[in-house]
């Protein structure tokens, strides 16, 4: 391509031909710098230079490929590992002595820990620092917790605490003998009253105000052997034992204390007899689920403002043990199969069976926590998942008075008599 340089250093020229005569001026004018513009030819590349490179391209594509599938091998291998691997191990991580009253319990509260005892409570977290503590003296304490309220009174006394994981809410006495206690979310409280001959449910808000009340004897109502508050305290239910004519049979009540029960007598909306039958415990899933555990299976209620029978399983088999969270119904056999000592089976609120596993573990203690089934005894406890997988079993080196599992993977807090002890299991 030929490029005019009159065009292109147009400034060069003029500067030059100022210095010139005229004639040579025009000369100047009339003289055209022409330069050659075009690229110079590339040279073909090598067959064989184009070879090592396509090779070389073909080699880093294959080691990327080859790095990408060990990685991916690897994660896959550790997870499928952590998920069917039944660990037999642990490794302690923290261990903090304690200095507990005798007969100190634990119970989950919320994100923390509600550690209570004869002489007082206290909020603590998972590495037993302690949140608050409130002292009292009560001859049997007894507690309810709802999320994160609990409930503590003194069985056969008159006190009643409420608190929150902020402390303190409200106190107040009974004047009647306390049997059991049960809370909700918002602090109002129900009891069971002991009165010889005479029985009484009542119902107050966390400061004792009294909300409800309600009088049975063994000859009308029955005998309330147990009793649950929803957690939002809208609903109450009962289970109330009959005995006639040498005959006993179970009588279910549900209260509502909203709008729906105030047209009703005594707010009572529905209710169920049982034939030749004992439910002695009875407990909320939720605000509208219920389910009485009764001495052949289960019941489970449902409804938003009086909850009816919806599902009721029957076993052939004795209930030896009983375990729940808010969805989840367990209960454990002894098994059917000469080669185990148990079987638990594990149903959903609809009645349906979702798990079933036997089990060799001579447990003092079984319960559903958060997503795990927790047993133990003395020298040793195991974890399964609620699909029926066994997660861990092995033994301890003291003697274990409570396990409970807490944030961490893998972790636990395992409560001994002089210790506590945070623990990730194998």
């Amino acid at each position: 391509m030929k490029i005019k340089g009159k065009f292109l250093f147009k400034r060069k020229i003029q500067k030059e031909s100022a210095a010139l005569p005229d004639e040579s001026r025009k000369e100047q004018d009339m003289r055209i710098e022409t330069y050659d513009m075009t690229q110079p030819e590339q040279k073909e590349m090598p067959d064989d230079l184009w070879s090592r490179i396509k090779k070389h391209r073909h080699l880093i594509r294959n080691r990327n490929a080859t790095a990408m599938a060990i990685l991916f091998v690897l994660l896959f291998g550790t997870g499928a590992f952590l998920f069917f691997h039944t660990g037999s191990t642990y490794i302690t991580v923290e261990r903090v002595e304690r200095n507990d009253a005798d007969g100190t319990q634990y119970l989950e509260f919320g994100s923390y820990f509600l550690k209570y005892s004869p002489d007082g409570v206290s909020c603590v977290d998972s590495r037993s620092k302690v949140i608050w503590s409130s002292t009292f003296t009560m001859e049997t304490p007894v507690v309810d917790v709802c999320e994160s309220t609990a409930a503590v009174a003194d069985q056969g006394g008159t006190q009643v605490y409420i608190f929150t994981q902020d402390g303190l809410k409200g106190q107040f006495q009974t004047l009647l003998p306390v049997e059991k206690v049960r809370v909700a979310k918002q602090g109002v409280v129900a009891v069971i009253l002991e009165d010889e001959d005479v029985t009484w449910v009542n119902f107050y808000d966390y400061t004792g105000t009294l909300i409800a009340e309600n009088r049975t004897t063994l000859e009308d109502f029955g005998y309330p052997v147990d009793l649950d508050l929803s957690a939002d305290g809208m609903k109450l239910a009962v289970s109330y034992l009959r005995v006639a004519e040498n005959k006993i049979s179970t009588h279910i009540a549900f209260y509502n204390f909203d709008s729906a029960g105030q047209v009703e007598l005594n707010n009572q909306v529905s209710e169920l007899n049982c034939d030749n039958v004992i439910a002695p415990q009875i407990v909320f899933m939720d605000n509208n689920t219920a389910v009485a555990f009764r001495s052949d299976g289960f019941t489970v209620f449902s409804g938003r403002q009086a909850p009816k029978e919806k599902k009721t399983v029957q076993f052939d088999q004795e209930i030896l043990s009983t375990f729940y969270d808010g969805s989840r119904i367990g209960f454990v056999f002894e098994a059917d199969d000469s080669d185990h000592k148990y079987q638990m089976q594990v149903y959903n609120t609809g009645g349906k069976k979702i798990m079933q596993r036997y089990f060799d573990l001579e447990y003092d203690s079984i319960s559903i926590q958060k997503e795990q089934i927790v047993m133990f005894n003395e020298q040793e406890f195991a974890v399964y998942k609620l699909n029926g997988q066994k997660k861990f079993q092995g033994k301890y080196r003291k003697p274990i008075e409570n396990i409970l599992d807490v944030r961490g993977f893998r972790k636990y807090m395992v409560l001994t008599q002089d210790s506590a002890d945070l623990i990730r299991i194998g």
